[in-house]
């Protein structure tokens, strides 16, 4: 239940920031400019997905818990004598483990952009993410390049512009100057911090950009429909 809970929090969140920046992708040259689109994410979340979203996470749920049990099994293990052979298939199994809840992870991300989009529910969105990707890899591997690209360059440019001001904080301020003989090693310490929290906040802007390339592919299959003529 702990887990299930955790992988909810954390699903509709995902379901907000994703429905959030398809709604602004196909109303940013409305009227309403892309605004408000957070408050109706948040409503469309909790009035017609919550299902969705919960079934999404109770699958992450189980490859933890699978992965929690699998854990206190081979600490139980670790007491008998050593063989080769059971330690690298408890290795082996371990990975094993770790990338099927990624890929669930991966898909269910995914699948909750399609929900947003087509207003299905979670097991034909996530069959329709999956295919998408498959059929427009070239353009989702080029996206997760850059997109990492970017968000690595700004996680470390504010952890270090941070620690660089922290620096010279505790060496130019007199309060400071007095007091902190190693200003050195708070600045780390303001660099790790900084870190763990802007690659907190930038991941909205990754999982933004899946939603909003999604939203794009959508687009143009609908142009391909509706609007044969319109400009690509």
């Amino acid at each position: 239940m702990l887990f299930w809970i955790n992988a909810f929090i954390m699903g509709m969140s995902q379901f907000v920031i994703g429905a959030s920046a398809c709604i602004w992708y196909f109303e940013v040259n409305s009227d309403t400019g892309g605004k408000g689109t957070v408050g109706r994410a948040m409503w469309w979340a909790f009035r017609y997905h919550m299902g969705s979203v919960a079934f999404g996470s109770f699958l992450i749920a189980v490859c933890q818990m699978l992965r929690f049990l699998f854990e206190y099994y081979r600490r139980k293990m670790q007491v008998l004598p050593k063989n080769p052979v059971v330690k690298c298939m408890l290795c082996y199994t371990a990975y094993l483990l770790w990338a099927m809840e990624k890929c669930v992870k991966f898909i269910t991300k995914n699948a909750y952009i399609q929900v947003a989009l087509s207003n299905t529910f979670f097991c034909k969105a996530a069959w329709n993410a999956f295919a998408l990707i498959l059929k427009n890899v070239a353009r989702f591997g080029w996206l997760h390049t850059i997109g990492s690209i970017l968000n690595w360059f700004g996680v470390c440019m504010v952890s270090v512009l941070n620690g660089f001001g922290a620096y010279i904080a505790l060496t130019k301020i007199d309060e400071f100057k007095e007091n902190v003989t190693q200003p050195l090693i708070p600045s780390i310490i303001v660099i790790l911090m900084s870190f763990i929290i802007v690659k907190a906040f930038l991941s909205i802007f990754s999982y933004s950009l899946d939603a909003i390339l999604q939203a794009f592919l959508l687009d143009l299959s609908l142009i391909h429909i509706s609007e044969p003529t319109r400009p690509y």
